[in-house]
C-alpha cells in the first residue's frame, strides 16, 4: 500500500532515536517538525539532516517537556493552519542519579517528561491532529520494561505516591513512566473515534548507543562499547525502521490501541491493558496538568 506524504511532529528530535526517526521520515518525503529542549541540538539536527538529504522538509522548535507552560506555549505559537497527520511522542529521560528530581510543576521528572508531557501535548494538539485527507495518528514510545519481571527492580506505580516520595529509585521511576505511557495511549484510544485519529504504543527495543547519552561513568562506557554487541541489544537503525513503520504504515489506520515490537503486534502487560487503571491514571493526569479532555464532534481543519 502506498504511503502518502504526511506532516509529522517528533518530540525529542534533537538527538538519539528522535533524531534518527526525524531524519528517516524527512528523507522519505514527509514534512517533519522536530522538537528539542536544547537549541544547539535542534539547530544541529536540522542542519545535518538538510546537509545529508537534498530538498527535505524539516524544521525544529524549542520545547521543554518538563514544563507545562512550555508545552502550552509551543502549541500557542504554532501557525493557526498547522496540523499534523502524525504526532510521535519519542522524547524521554532515563535518570541515573539516586536523588529525585522534580519539575517546576511539582512532578517527578521522569514521570512528567515520559508520560504527563505526552498527555498534555496531545490534549493541546487535539484539534490539530488529522486532516481532511484522513485520520491522524498518535504514536507513544514506551518500553518492554513496563512488564512485571523485566530486568531490574519491579515496576510499582502507586497512585497514592506517584512522585515516589517514599523509596525513590530511578529505574522504578522509568518503568512506572513507561507503564503510564501505555495507560495514556490505550485510554486515549478508547476515548477517541478512529475517524479522528488512531493511537499506537510501541517499544523500539533496548538501544545502548542512544541510551548512553543519558548515563555517565562506567555505565556510559558499557552502553557505548559492550552492550551494543550483546544479542538482546537493538541497533539504532533497526529501531528507527520500526518507529517509522508505526508512524506511517497505512495499515495501522485501520486499528488502534496496538502495542508494537519489531513491527509486530505484541501483548502489553495486564496492568497496561487494565481499563480501570487507565481511567485512574487519566483522572490523575488531568489533575496534574489541568487539562480536561473534550473532543469536538466535528473538527474544523484549515487548508494547509
Amino acid at each position: 500500500m502506498e504511503v502518502r506524504m504526511k506532516s509529522v511532529l517528533v518530540t525529542g528530535g534533537g538527538r538519539g532515536l528522535g533524531r534518527g526517526v526525524a531524519e528517516r521520515l524527512a528523507a522519505s518525503g514527509h514534512r517533519v517538525l522536530l522538537t528539542s529542549r536544547n537549541a544547539e541540538e535542534g539547530e544541529r539536527a536540522v542542519h545535518e539532516i538538510r546537509r545529508e538529504h537534498a530538498s527535505v522538509s524539516v524544521e525544529w522548535a524549542l520545547l521543554d517537556l518538563a514544563s507545562n507552560a512550555s508545552i502550552r506555549s509551543f502549541v500557542r505559537e504554532l501557525p493557526s493552519h498547522r496540523h499534523f497527520d502524525v504526532v510521535m511522542h519519542v522524547a524521554g529521560v532515563l535518570q541515573q542519579s539516586p536523588t529525585r528530581r522534580m519539575t517546576v510543576d511539582g512532578i517527578e521528572e521522569t514521570l512528567a517528561v515520559n508520560a504527563l508531557a505526552p498527555f498534555l501535548l496531545t490534549h493541546e494538539l487535539r484539534n490539530r491532529i488529522g486532516s481532511p485527507r484522513g485520520p491522524g495518528r498518535v504514536v507513544c514510545v514506551s518500553s518492554q520494561l513496563h512488564r512485571p519481571g523485566s530486568r531490574g527492580p519491579e515496576v510499582h506505580f502507586d497512585f497514592e505516591d506517584p512522585n515516589l516520595e517514599h523509596g525513590y529509585d530511578p529505574d522504578v521511576a522509568y518503568k512506572n513512566s513507561k507503564l503510564a505511557m501505555l495507560w495514556f495511549a490505550f485510554e486515549l484510544a478508547r476515548r477517541t473515534p478512529r475517524s479522528r485519529f488512531t493511537v499506537h504504543g510501541m517499544c523500539p527495543g533496548f538501544v545502548p548507543e542512544t541510551a548512553a547519552h543519558s548515563v555517565h561513568g562506567m555505565r556510559r562506557l558499557l552502553m557505548r562499547y559492550l552492550l551494543p554487541h550483546l544479542p538482546f541489544a537493538t541497533r539504532a537503525r533497526d529501531a528507527v525502521v520500526a518507529m517509522e513503520y508505526v508512524a506511517v504504515e497505512p495499515e495501522l489506520d485501520h486499528s488502534t490501541a496496538g502495542f508494537w515490537v519489531n513491527r509486530e503486534l505484541a501483548l502489553a502487560s495486564r496492568d497496561a491493558r487494565d481499563a480501570e487503571l487507565g481511567k485512574r491514571f487519566w483522572r490523575w493526569a488531568e489533575q496534574a496538568t489541568g487539562a480536561v479532555w473534550l473532543l469536538p464532534d466535528r473538527p474544523q481543519f484549515a487548508e494547509r
